[in-house]
């Protein structure tokens, strides 16, 4: 799987902009309404098994604190379709996972949805809870 093809063309797709990192990682600056974007960052990464392969979309929302409300992340995650807010080195993030397999043209729809779903829900509520456009 060539994870920084596959990510070019999805960002070429969204009119965002790429940014490569490495084989297994890269970046697509998305493009929301009301000129803000968000970065959304693609990791390609291997199960516990040895040979099932994932990417992940993850887009950082805010530093986690204890002012935080937990709740409401749980009660959000059950609204959306794709993405779930998780918790990961002191951040809040949004991530969206999918396997490899399902890396192709009949997909893009739908991997396009998860990718774009993956950066409003955490520009919305990086906004609601910073007042800021950091990520």
């Amino acid at each position: 799987m060539n994870l920084v093809d596959y990510m070019q063309k999805l960002s070429d797709e969204i009119n965002g902009r790429f940014l490569e990192y490495d084989a297994l990682r890269s970046v697509i600056i998305v493009p929301l309404k009301e000129n803000r974007f968000q970065a959304v960052l693609g990791t390609l990464s291997t199960l516990d098994d040895g040979h099932t392969q994932t990417i992940t979309f993850t887009s950082k929302v805010c530093s986690y604190g204890n002012e935080v409300d937990l709740k409401s992340f749980l009660t959000e995650n059950k609204k959306l379709y794709y993405s779930k807010f998780s918790v990961d080195n002191d951040f809040i993030k949004v991530e969206a996972s999918v396997f490899v397999e399902f890396l192709n043209e009949g997909n893009k729809k739908f991997l396009k949805q998860m990718l774009i779903e993956v950066a409003e829900t955490a520009d919305a509520w990086e906004s609601k809870l910073t007042g800021a456009d950091i990520f």
